[in-house]
């Protein structure tokens, strides 16, 4: 238990440190405007940029993240001012509220079901070579690099090895859950529409959201773009710290995306909010540097995707060029099956529809509805009653008026409803699974029952009731995760359990591939969780491997 605490806080520092060294290139001394949450929010995204240039030369093991990590903290704490630090935003209530919550939650959780499948494999290959042309060829899955495996594989340090890379999606509940939670507790942040969204969001993702294993790196992308649709709002309210607020809508936008492709609907507001800007003749180069640096990343991760498949987006074979040696025809049909049917429950079906017939005309619905009913229903009443709840709790305050009308506020509205019915669109046509429709139904209701509040009132006023409703929240959470606890294997270790699978090796070629080979006979002990590089679940079936220029390529 003492380690998971030690490893958990120092990771936390050194991300800290890294956003701190980040922000300043941003920001300069203004760096004094953000929060404690928000600058390490920008460290995980800093960090994750220092992957994709340096994986281009370097393996990311243990001791390559350990000299990095200990030149940005050193960067933070000798270079900069110590004023400067001290005058960043550091609320204690918060941080011990949200590290609470999420070290419970993070004591013995279960590992998610993908995590054997590709998210270890793929963080086993990023710290054990350079960047491998081909490496989708092993498996598809690898086709999509999301940038939150790259973030996660930073966290391999020594001493605390694949331990620490278990703790990325832990580290950025506790920031989501600390950012929310400071933004409660200021006063000036009261009778706004962001903070009506925070207010909602914050118990359903206390409430829906309490294991940290259920949703692998969706619940990333999700927050993520959560956190930008919330910065979103605020540019339209008179409170709002413009440039500040525009940065970390652009920087957590784009993030999203490189995260899980199902947040591209952001991009939509994206350019409308560049054209309404460019209208009102903003001056875009207060924010060159933020611009600068994202055009970077998305290249830098262009090329990854496209080194990995030979396509710069893997599902898109127009963004793929042929010519190259590792270019795989079929890796796009593999994809296809593996977000389309599949996400549309095909393999619950029992009928004579073959797999192409069933994803045609809707034929897919009927056993997609009774796959995902039960999950649906839970997760729209842990939207709706918290949300009813806070109605009822500040019915007085509805004739109250005393929440000034929001500027542009027409246009905020459409820019949402085009977020919206965009993101769910391409949610419900393409990829069904709940947890990747999640914040566009989430945003939805929420927007649905705020127009009804705008309706029969032009204000809505949240007062301090709320905090009753939220200590019943984290008991929920906390409850159900001290019974997980208490069910799960009595012994002294507090980590994720992760399988040590046999393997057999075979020769390709120059090369030896590993691959599983357990005595014991489950799906789980066929795949390559922290096998070494080169592990693939195919035993090498049609691969062929070579090396130039020190670099892997893998051909299929």
């Amino acid at each position: 238990m003492i380690s998971l605490i030690l490893y958990f806080t120092t990771l936390v520092l050194i991300i800290f440190c890294s956003g701190l060294v980040f922000s300043y290139f941003l920001v300069g001394k203004n760096v004094s405007k953000y929060d404690f949450f928000e600058i390490s929010l920008l460290g995980i995204i800093s960090h994750t940029f220092l992957t994709l240039l340096i994986h281009l030369f370097l393996p990311l093991d243990e001791y390559t993240n350990f000299i990095f990590s200990l030149i940005l903290v050193s960067i933070a704490l000798f270079i900069f001012k110590k004023e400067i630090i001290n005058k960043i935003n550091l609320e204690k209530i918060p941080i011990i509220i949200s590290f609470v919550i999420v070290f419970i939650m993070t004591i013995k959780y279960k590992l998610n079901e993908d995590y054997g499948l590709y998210h270890l494999p793929y963080i086993v290959n990023f710290i054990s070579e350079k960047v491998v042309f081909g490496l989708s060829n092993l498996q598809p899955q690898f086709a999509w690099n999301s940038t939150w495996l790259n973030f996660s594989a930073t966290l391999n340090l020594p001493l605390m090895n694949l331990r620490g890379t278990q703790l990325s999606n832990s580290i950025l509940y506790f920031l989501f859950l600390g950012l929310v939670l400071n933004r409660i507790f200021d006063k000036n942040e009261k009778n706004q529409l962001s903070y009506f969204f925070l207010v909602s969001l914050l118990f359903y993702i206390v409430i829906k959201y309490s294991r940290i294993s259920e949703h692998g790196f969706d619940l990333p992308a999700n927050l993520f773009l959560l956190i930008s649709v919330y910065f979103f709002i605020r540019l339209f309210e008179k409170n709002s710290n413009f440039d500040k607020d525009l940065s970390l809508f652009f920087i957590f936008a784009i993030f999203s995306i490189t995260i899980k492709l199902n947040t591209i609907v952001i991009l939509i507001n994206l350019f409308l909010l560049f054209l309404f800007l460019a209208k009102k003749k903003y001056q875009f180069t207060k924010v060159y540097k933020v611009i600068a640096f994202v055009s970077v990343f998305i290249l830098l991760w262009f090329v990854q995707q496209f080194i990995y498949s030979s396509c710069f987006i893997p599902f898109l074979e127009i963004t793929c060029i042929k010519s190259t040696e590792w270019f795989n025809p079929s890796l796009i049909e593999s994809l296809k099956s593996l977000t389309g049917s599949v996400n549309k429950s095909y393999w619950q079906y029992k009928g004579d529809l073959s797999e192409e017939e069933f994803v045609k005309n809707f034929n897919w619905l009927t056993t997609w509805f009774n796959r995902n009913k039960i999950e649906i229903a839970e997760n729209l009443l842990a939207i709706l009653l918290p949300l009813t709840i806070l109605i009822i709790i500040n019915l007085n305050n509805l004739k109250k008026n005393t929440i000034k009308k929001l500027k542009y506020n027409k246009i905020l509205n459409l820019y949402l409803l085009i977020l919206i019915s965009s993101g769910l669109l391409l949610w419900f046509f393409k990829s069904p699974v709940y947890r990747f429709g999640m914040p566009y139904i989430f945003t939805s209701i929420f927007f649905l029952i705020f127009k009804i509040l705008k309706y029969y009132s032009n204000s809505f006023e949240i007062n301090n009731k709320i905090l009753y409703f939220f200590i019943l929240s984290i008991m929920f959470n906390l409850g159900k995760n001290i019974s997980r606890i208490i069910d799960s294997d009595f012994n002294e270790n507090v980590w994720p359990k992760m399988i040590n699978v046999e393997y057999s090796t075979k020769q390709i070629g120059e090369y030896y591939i590993n691959y599983p080979n357990s005595k014991i006979k489950s799906t789980q002990h066929n795949l390559c969780w922290s096998i070494q590089f080169i592990c693939d679940i195919n035993k090498g079936t049609n691969i062929e491997i070579k090396k130039k220029g020190n670099y892997f390529i893998i051909i299929k």
